[in-house]
C-alpha cells in the first residue's frame, strides 16, 4: 500500500478507493494532533486522500470501516480542518484513514498545508 520515495514524501494507493495521493508526515517540531470524539491522537502523514494517526498502546476505540468526525489544525497555515474520515486499515501502530465528503476548501487547505511543509523540508534540506 505504501511506498516510500527519496524525498520523504510518500504515495499512497488505496485500492479500496482506487485513489491515488502524496502525504507528507508533520514537523517534529510541529505535530499535527487530531480530536476524534474525546480522544486526541498524533498524525503521522497527511494528504488530500487522508491521513496515517499513531495508535496508543492498548487502544481499541476505532474500528475498520467506522466513520468518524474529526477535527484538526495544520500548522504552517494554521487552519482548522474537520469532517469525516473513515477507518480503512489498522496496524499495530497506525490507523489508515480516508476523509469522507470534505469540502473544496477543506480540501484546499490540506493541498496548502503539504505543499508548505515540502518547502520546509527542502530548506531544512538546504541548511543541512
Amino acid at each position: 500500500m505504501f511506498s516510500r520515495k527519496k524525498n520523504d514524501l510518500l504515495i499512497v494507493s488505496i485500492d479500496e478507493e482506487r485513489r491515488d495521493s502524496f502525504r507528507v508526515e508533520p514537523s517534529s517540531r510541529e505535530p499535527i494532533h487530531v480530536s476524534i470524539g474525546r480522544k486526541r491522537f498524533q498524525v503521522k502523514n497527511i494528504g488530500a486522500g487522508g491521513i496515517g494517526i499513531y495508535r496508543r498502546g492498548g487502544d481499541k476505540g476505532l474500528e475498520v470501516g467506522g466513520k468518524y468526525p474529526f477535527k484538526m489544525t495544520l500548522p504552517l497555515i494554521n487552519e482548522v480542518i474537520s469532517g469525516i474520515i473513515r477507518i480503512i486499515d489498522i496496524s499495530d501502530r497506525v490507523y489508515n484513514c480516508t476523509f469522507i465528503g470534505l469540502s473544496k476548501e477543506e480540501m484546499e487547505k490540506i493541498h496548502l498545508f503539504a505543499l508548505e511543509r515540502q518547502k520546509e523540508e527542502l530548506r531544512e534540506k538546504r541548511k543541512a
